[in-house]
């Protein structure tokens, strides 16, 4: 394979601020997740205790600090922004890249690094997850750093190299249990052990395990001494709910079937998953090379792990992303250097599956199919401009016989959909899933002194974040915020749907009432007529005047 032309490392980076941070700002938020991981960080900066998270100022422990910090760092950066609730995790995912960079740069070269870093930022779950606030992209951070530091250390030819990539992996574990909790401790033992033990270095876990703990343990000393001074409470409930609870628990949250994560394995690697079958072919004796075995036990084990557990996610697997991209470009590699016919062929089948959906998507436009208003005739246009540019990319990666022509290509389809991906949702979705269009019709109704009602926290993030209250109370479910809702301290703020309407008439002698709703219940025939109604979508919210004291 000829020499590239391209500087990657100028490219790779300008490509990560086009896919991910020019589009940060460009949609609003969606509920639940990234309303609330802005609120409890917004509440921090605004309280000014950086120690106990806190939710509608309700005590919030379903997940450690570190997360939460970043956030707050960057609104008191950048204000409370869309921008600033994101970019820590598109930080995340761009400072994973770097370190597979350094990685691939110990097994190859460093500009197999870059063209891994490429595969990495352009994989679908990995841009999804990198431009919308959750932690699951800081985890995977300090997880992808952890593993490299891990492989840094078994590769190390000194003891002054050993301890200190050791005590880096130590750093970096401790900052991923900050971030989500003991799992973090877990997922480099699935991987480093066995790996260790293939590369008969058994004894160096007996020798240098003590120090990655130490480290850890160091590095989340702290916070965890703080938490525990302010709300003892806190380790009783993360440990037990959090953890135990939720992994293992037939009641579990989000619980689904083992195979759950394979769609998402498939629809999260996209583009690439059409180059995959060529790839992994290459890869066949290929795993006497250490990186490529220890990148199999880095994608496997946490995967398998994370299947096992009752309670899953989509988002939980990111992980398993940086060493899918370290295998995928390893055999795409050897793939144009054997001039192996699977990439044209992928590509092939990449461009014919994104033009048959435009099609499918047109088809349906003009059979009045989808679930648009007059007012949005412009929106399949924009996802056909989308899916087509897609193909496109893909079709061109078939046909160019150059290397980085084929590879750019294929990174750079997924840049359409998420510039304009606000632009293709329907009125539909962004008014039950994105409030802002509801709140900016709400806000100039809302007074300082009216009392705030929410039927559930996803509804109560909202009057949180947009009219900046932290006192709005819970009405119908409490949702994730019940075990806050336990304390003395804050049992008033949840008031029983069969007390509602006795709590309205008294809160109406001193002031206004807002009841928020996410669909319209049916009310009793006795409740309290509102004097005004706003209504966008699935939002609701009745308004009461102040009564007169008869």
């Amino acid at each position: 394979m000829q020499q590239s032309r391209i500087n990657w490392a100028v490219w790779i980076p300008l490509f990560f601020i086009a896919l991910y941070i020019l589009p940060l700002d460009l949609r609003p938020l969606w509920s639940p997740d990234e309303l609330r991981y802005g609120e409890i960080s917004r509440e921090m900066v605004a309280s000014g205790n950086w120690i106990v998270p806190t939710f509608n100022d309700l005590r919030y422990f379903e997940k450690p600090i570190m997360g939460y910090w970043f956030n707050a760092i960057a609104q008191v950066i950048f204000g409370d922004t869309n921008f600033a609730v994101r970019i820590a995790s598109a930080l995340a995912m761009f400072g994973s890249a770097l370190f597979l960079v350094s990685l691939v740069g110990r097994m190859a070269d460093r500009r197999q690094g870059w063209l891994t870093a490429g595969v990495f930022l352009s994989m679908f779950m990995v841009a999804a997850i990198g431009t919308y606030s959750v932690l699951d992209g800081m985890l995977a951070f300090w997880l992808t750093a952890c593993y490299a530091a891990f492989y840094f250390a078994t590769e190390a030819t000194s003891t002054k190299q050993r301890s200190l990539h050791y005590g880096l992996a130590g750093f970096f574990c401790g900052c991923a249990v900050l971030t989500k909790g003991f799992l973090a401790l877990a997922l480099p033992v699935i991987v480093v052990v066995p790996y260790m033990i293939m590369q008969k270095q058994f004894l160096e876990i007996l020798r240098w395990g003590w120090w990655v703990m130490f480290v850890a343990l160091i590095t989340c000393l702290p916070w965890s001494l703080a938490i525990h001074a302010a709300e003892p409470d806190y380790w009783n409930y993360f440990f037990w709910e959090e953890h135990i609870h939720r992994f293992s628990a037939e009641d579990a949250q989000h619980a689904a079937p083992i195979w759950y994560y394979v769609p998402f394995l498939f629809l999260g690697t996209l583009p690439w998953v059409f180059w995959a079958p060529s790839a992994l072919v290459q890869l066949k004796g290929e795993f006497s090379k250490p990186l490529v075995r220890y990148s199999i036990l880095w994608a496997v084990m946490p995967f398998l792990l994370f299947s096992y557990a009752s309670g899953k996610l989509a988002t939980y697997i990111l992980p398993c992303m940086a060493p899918i991209a370290i295998l995928l470009t390893h055999g795409i590699i050897k793939a144009y250097r054997s001039k192996a016919k699977g990439l044209t062929i992928g590509s092939i089948v990449n461009g014919l599956f994104f033009a048959t959906v435009a099609i499918t998507l047109m088809v349906m436009f003009f059979m009045g199919k989808l679930p648009l208003d007059a007012s949005e005739s412009y929106r399949p246009w924009i996802a056909l401009f989308i899916l087509g540019f897609w193909a496109t990319c893909a079709f061109y990666a078939a046909k160019a016989k150059a290397f980085e022509h084929k590879f750019v290509a294929y990174m750079v389809s997924p840049l359409a959909l998420f510039a304009l991906f606000s632009m293709v949702l329907p009125n539909t979705t962004i008014d039950s899933k994105m409030p802002a269009r509801f709140m900016e019709q709400l806000a100039p109704k809302v007074t300082d002194d009216m009392v705030l009602i929410a039927d559930y926290p996803d509804t109560m993030s909202a009057l949180n974040w947009y009219l900046k209250r932290s006192d709005v109370y819970l009405t119908h479910g409490m949702g994730e915020v019940d075990y806050g809702l336990k304390y003395e301290d804050s049992k008033h703020r949840y008031i029983e749907w069969n007390q509602l309407d006795d709590f309205i008439k008294e809160k109406q002698l001193t002031g206004p009432v807002l009841l928020h709703f996410r669909d319209l219940p049916s009310l009793p025939e006795d409740f309290p007529k509102p004097d005004e109604h706003v209504d966008r979508g699935r939002y609701h919210a009745l308004i009461f005047n102040k009564k007169a004291v008869q």
